[in-house]
């Protein structure tokens, strides 16, 4: 996962002494904290509690949140030490990895459950505010509404739902149908809707004959990414042996 930078030692009681107000307003949601010994900590909420020391502009609702840790009524620049230390201590399970995918016909959703079950990765579901129909991916229409799309890369279709937050993850696996050749037009939309300048992507595809190379191309062309890696096109018959092959292909 990422490292976060520590807090050195004479920075620590300052955080403590100016954070002490403000999470105070915290104190009875989080009462209990310390005994909840079943709480689990990512590097998300270890970042959520960093900004919060530092004062950051949030719109984040951290009101339920267990975060602190020693239980002595506020969060401070201990509890931020004490959250380190439990999240050094948790074993590596793919947490610093996310499986996104955008499926229309269910090919896609397969490879992806796949590969979360393999990597144990996190996965967020892209689907767009309009579903597709099956007329709008009508093949042989040409004036359908996938057609139309693909024949225009300025179309960004609405991705449906609130935004997630991909601060956590250092590696995306990024999977889509093959639509004329191409990644469909929502991906492009998922893509320019976050940074990935230090994310490592790995695109994945599944089509009955369309290779992945053009999508590559128009991915690695449209955001700047921190490293993308060689990509893998799966037919809708592909194996969890032939996903867990690929993967371990990538080291």
């Amino acid at each position: 996962m990422k490292k976060i930078i520590p807090l050195i030692a004479s920075g620590m009681m300052l955080l403590t002494s100016s954070a002490v107000s403000a999470a105070d307003i915290y104190a009875e949601a989080d009462a209990d904290s310390a005994a909840n010994v079943a709480v689990s900590y990512t590097a998300e909420d270890l970042q959520d509690l960093q900004d919060f020391l530092l004062a950051k502009p949030s719109d984040k609702d951290l009101s339920g949140k267990s975060y602190d840790l020693n239980g002595d009524g506020k969060w401070d620049a201990f509890d931020l030490c004490l959250m380190r230390e439990k999240l050094a201590e948790k074993p590596n399970t793919g947490g610093d990895t996310i499986v996104v995918y955008f499926s229309r016909t269910g090919n896609t959703e397969k490879i992806a459950e796949y590969l979360i079950d393999i990597t144990g990765a996190d996965s967020y579901v892209i689907e767009a505010v309009e579903p597709y129909s099956d007329a709008d991916i009508e093949y042989n229409n040409s004036d359908c509404r996938a057609n139309k799309e693909q024949n225009d890369k300025s179309v960004r279709p609405v991705i449906a739902g609130e935004k997630i937050s991909l601060d956590a993850y250092d590696t995306v696996y990024l999977g889509y149908p093959i639509w004329w050749g191409q990644e469909p037009r929502i991906i492009d939309t998922f893509l320019e809707s976050y940074d990935f300048s230090e994310k490592t992507v790995i695109p994945f595809c599944t089509s009955a004959s369309s290779g992945i190379s053009t999508s590559e191309r128009n991915i690695a062309a449209l955001v700047p990414i921190g490293e993308q890696l060689a990509g893998r096109r799966f037919s809708a018959s592909a194996s969890k042996e032939d996903v867990k092959k690929w993967t371990e292909s990538l080291g």
